[in-house]
């Protein structure tokens, strides 16, 4: 009995941790699983030029649509694991937006400074909209990203047609990015906090 009152006390301080702190505790995982990948691979994640980071955000988010949709997982990588890989393929994102040419080496001050200017985003916007993005399901979050990721890749064909374009369109894909990563840990902090990663 007293197992079980431990549980329902530790379930209940989760459910009521502060959305900035979980940002906080979430993108520091990100960074380690960066820095990790980043030794264990060396820098070889700069050749990919910077569409490609996209469409990897949009390859990792639709395994998890597959997934929730088949109800189950034969590959060993859960939701939240994905979802972690997914925020880091969109701060990468966002780097090579901002970066002019090719890159060699991975940048992580500013990559850091980007974290830092997400996070005064979703302080922002978490004040206007007063956490409805509590009400959503994992499923319905994941559905609205998948909604923003196919605009900035509709946005960055758009650009390749006609570039007089790319300076007007590149400011409204860095918005979406930065909504995406923050709609992503919207997610991963259901996922803590107990949320279905199915439902």
């Amino acid at each position: 009995m007293i197992k079980n009152k431990n549980i329902m006390k530790n379930k209940k301080e989760i459910k009521h941790k502060d959305t900035i702190a979980w940002f906080d505790e979430i993108m520091n995982g990100c960074l380690s699983v960066l820095e990790s990948r980043n030794k264990d691979y060396g820098q070889s994640i700069c050749k990919y030029r910077p569409s490609s980071f996209t469409d990897r955000i949009l390859t990792k988010l639709s395994r998890v649509r597959s997934v929730q949709e088949k109800r189950n997982i034969k590959v060993d990588e859960p939701i939240e694991e994905t979802l972690t890989d997914t925020i880091n393929y969109v701060l990468f994102r966002i780097w090579r937006l901002k970066e002019t040419g090719n890159v060699k080496k991975i940048d992580i001050k500013k990559i850091k400074k980007i974290i830092l200017e997400t996070k005064s985003i979703l302080e922002k916007k978490n004040h206007d909209y007063g956490e409805s993005w509590r009400e959503m399901r994992v499923s319905s979050i994941v559905d609205e990203v998948l909604v923003k990721v196919s605009r900035v890749i509709e946005m960055e064909n758009q650009i390749i047609k006609d570039k007089k374009l790319e300076e007007k369109l590149n400011k409204k894909i860095f918005d979406s990015l930065y909504d995406i990563t923050n709609y992503l840990i919207f997610a991963i902090i259901h996922i803590k906090e107990g949320k279905n990663p199915m439902q």
